[in-house]
């Protein structure tokens, strides 16, 4: 009797489910997070794991390049010599200006740009007198790049630059002897024909720069404007304002 009772138990089960499966098709199982019943004989199937996303190693286009190179964390050194011109402060007179020669170090950090300039002016003369000019200082700039030629780069760099304008101004007229007399005799001395002023200086201007590999060549154009000078003695407080050209090549690396 009680093994009838199992057997009815048995198929009633089979029954029941078999309803459950034509009543719920394998969608509802899925939807409800169930699986569709399998052969009981065969193995569970194993599900895969997840794909893993690509690390940044394995993609590196997704991944911002990182080092010196990227962006605010490249320095560069630029070491390079000048090749100048500068009109006259004064028409007609004589200029302290003209061709001049010098160089100039600095670094450039992430497009920001400082350093330090010299240049020696050979000036002019004018029947006695003559004038030449010394400017030294600092600059600060930004630049940025305009196109790619081949592998060059072409950038420009808007700056200014401050410092010191010392210019000696000759003229035998400023010679004096003076003359010393003492119980062992006289004696005479002449002092210097030439006097030099100083006066700070004021230099906006615009590079054009083109960078191969490790060199550069630069092309720049400067207004310079010095806001009182004067030779002393008689001579007026002026302000000199005027324009240059200068030539630069050099190394960056």
């Amino acid at each position: 009797m009680g093994r009838m009772i199992r057997e009815l138990s048995s198929a009633f089960l089979v029954v029941t489910l078999g309803a459950g499966i034509v009543a719920f098709p394998p969608a509802a199982y899925a939807q409800d997070g169930w699986q569709t019943p399998t052969e009981s004989n065969a193995p569970p199937e194993e599900s895969s794991p997840p794909a893993a996303a690509p690390s940044r190693a394995e993609n590196p286009e997704s991944s911002p390049p990182v080092g010196p190179d990227h962006g605010m964390g490249k320095v560069d050194v630029e070491l390079g010599g000048v090749a100048s011109y500068m009109t006259g402060p004064i028409r007609g007179g004589t200029s302290p200006f003209g061709a001049g020669f010098g160089g100039r170090a600095g670094l450039d950090f992430g497009g920001f740009y400082v350093g330090g300039r010299v240049e020696d002016y050979l000036g002019g003369s004018d029947v006695h007198l003559s004038d030449k000019a010394l400017l030294y200082g600092l600059e600060l700039g930004f630049g940025f790049p305009l196109a790619r030629i081949g592998g060059a780069t072409v950038s420009l760099r808007p700056l200014v630059g401050v410092g010191d304008a010392a210019i000696a101004h000759t003229d035998p007229s400023l010679a004096k002897v003076d003359v010393v007399t003492s119980a062992s005799g006289s004696s005479s001395s002449t002092s210097s024909d030439t006097v030099t002023v100083n006066s700070i200086y004021l230099q906006p201007g615009l590079t054009l720069m083109l960078v191969s590999g490790s060199n550069f060549v630069a092309l720049n154009g400067s207004m310079l404007v010095i806001p009182s000078i004067s030779y002393g003695g008689s001579s007026d407080t002026a302000t000199w304002l005027t324009y240059g050209m200068q030539a630069e090549l050099g190394f960056r690396f």
